[in-house]
């Protein structure tokens, strides 16, 4: 049973793409992703997390084909994805009630 709760910690504290977007505000995501130079448009409420990892890679700065951190994208993106799982119920909310994070617009 401990172990279980070390790995959904663990889990839970890995899913940076997931905190990323529910913790910060659209005007914090947008500018992140501008400053990588991402080539997104916009970005699901549901699913934000790993949404936004493949922003993180879809960038002029860190591109998916020479990225060092291409394997921690991914191991968060599978994170994310769980966290996202659970946070369901809040993200469809949100994406009902605002929509897309458009990102050209911030």
């Amino acid at each position: 049973m401990k172990l279980i709760w070390i790995l959904l910690a663990t889990i839970s504290l890995t899913a940076c793409g997931t905190f990323n977007t529910l913790a910060k505000s659209d005007h914090e995501i947008a500018a992140n992703l501008k400053r990588q130079k991402s080539n997104c448009e916009s970005i699901p409420r549901v699913y934000s997390g790993v949404s936004y990892n493949m922003c993180q890679m879809n960038s002029n700065k860190h591109s998916i084909y020479y990225d060092w951190m291409l394997g921690f994208y991914l191991l968060d993106s599978v994170a994310s994805a769980a966290t996202d799982t659970i946070a369901l119920p809040y993200t469809a909310y949100s994406q009902s009630r605002k929509g897309h994070l458009v990102i050209d617009e911030q």
